[in-house]
């Protein structure tokens, strides 16, 4: 087996290999086509010039790791083989390979996020030296209104609330919760700040709203709270869903206190400090 560039193959290809791999996957099998694979790759700050594939002897696809870069760390987004080259080592030599060259390329680190349940990928990352940094949890609060908004929410456009949390000092978040991110944020989603305190969510589905991203610093998350009492405020008939991104010193705590329930699973975040 070797390693080989993922812009070396087609959209459909990269989409197929990926489908195949997370076939079975403990939190639910992801289909993608090639539709769907560009909005993942951008979802996931992905490069595809970065990210690399497993392929075997005959020079077929038998897995891939999708790689981008931030803050002068390599993220992978998203890696997974194919069944039949589970065991034969085809992992660890792209993680390996993913590893090298961030190392090579003079980079800080290499992060990730992996569901703590998934315990081969655990002990994979583990084995090659990544170190949790957090737990991250998920999020689902039913239906049901929660009193008048305390206060009206400002709304904010992505790029202002980008700058705003990169001058704020944050800690190191998840890529998918950070400003990095929202610079590229969905123009169908609401970012609303109170204070200390924002929140990105959208519609999903009929009356099912995503948080993508809540933040607080302050340990009480009451802006946080205040915000999520507005979403709920404004949207009473809807589920709210947040996915498992969000760290508790961040916004686990004002979930918590609104009534939001955790869900089963939940991620790790985990990093190989390369210097």
């Amino acid at each position: 087996m070797k390693i080989v560039p993922a812009s070396g193959f087609g959209a459909d290809a990269l989409a197929a290999c990926f489908t195949a791999a997370f076939d079975g996957y403990l939190a639910g099998s992801i289909a993608m086509d090639a539709t769907t694979l560009p909005r993942f790759v951008a979802r996931q700050g992905a490069d595809l010039g970065l990210s690399r594939c497993v392929v075997d002897d005959a020079g077929a696809l038998a897995g891939l790791c999708f790689v981008g870069e931030f803050a002068r760390r390599r993220r992978i987004g998203g890696m997974g083989v194919l069944a039949l080259a589970r065991g034969t080592g085809a992992a660890g030599l792209l993680l390996r390979h993913v590893i090298d060259e961030a190392r090579t390329d003079g980079l800080d680190a290499v992060e990730l996020e992996v569901f703590a349940q998934n315990e081969p990928a655990v002990r994979l990352y583990r084995a090659h030296g990544f170190a949790e940094l957090a737990p991250l949890w998920g999020f689902e609060r039913a239906p049901g209104a929660a009193g008048p908004a305390e206060v009206a929410p400002k709304r904010i456009a992505a790029r202002c609330a980008a700058r705003w949390l990169q001058a704020r000092g944050q800690p190191d978040l998840p890529y998918q919760v950070s400003g990095h991110a929202l610079v590229h944020a969905d123009p169908a989603s609401t970012l609303w700040r109170i204070g200390r305190g924002l929140v990105q969510f959208a519609e999903v589905a009929p009356q099912r709203l995503s948080i993508g991203l809540l933040n607080d610093l302050d340990r009480a998350q009451h802006d946080a709270r205040r915000l999520l009492g507005a979403v709920i405020a404004a949207h009473p008939a809807h589920t709210l869903r947040a996915p498992q991104l969000m760290r508790d010193d961040v916004a686990g705590a004002a979930l918590r206190a609104m009534g939001f329930q955790p869900l089963p699973l939940h991620q790790l975040q985990m990093r190989l400090a390369l210097r």
